[in-house]
């Protein structure tokens, strides 16, 4: 008799001890996959910023004198690289929090280099990652290089 309650009695510690080890399973789990959402949101946003800066700087590239609105009548939107860059994306990404810069040389012709960079903002939504990677929000930078084509 005295077996048989030694083996419920150890039959109800594993079972609390299932349950431990489950609980601790999914916080790591949970931890895990809010780091990869937040990864994958970084990765999609990053991938649509080397689009628009790639698109502004093509277009800068075809036209040299119009990085923005303000460079002329001829440069309002869609005719300047800063707009190119903004509307690559179908909207997908908040623009407004972009900067985008658009560089040549002062006194510039066709083989001179020319580059768009876009710095964003972006926000970690799950709460565990900003500790982890010790800054809220991350900085995205990404630079596009081509060379004058025409002039």
């Amino acid at each position: 008799m005295r077996k048989h309650g030694f083996v419920q009695r150890a039959a109800r510690l594993e079972k609390g001890q299932s349950l431990v080890e489950m609980t601790v399973g999914f916080v790591i789990l949970i931890i895990i996959l809010s780091g990869l959402l937040d990864l994958g949101r970084a990765y999609f946003i990053y991938v649509a910023l080397e689009d628009g800066a790639g698109e502004g700087a093509v277009y800068l590239s075809i036209n040299p004198d119009c990085r923005t609105a303000s460079d002329g009548t001829k440069c309002a939107a869609p005719n300047n690289a800063d707009w190119r860059a903004r509307n690559s994306g179908d909207g997908l990404v908040d623009w407004t929090t972009a900067v985008i810069t658009a560089r040549r040389p002062n006194l510039y012709g066709v083989g001179d280099p020319v580059s768009v960079t876009l710095r964003y903002s972006f926000q970690l939504l799950t709460p565990l990652m900003p500790q982890i990677a010790g800054v809220n929000p991350l900085t995205l930078t990404v630079t596009a290089n081509q060379t004058i084509i025409s002039h």
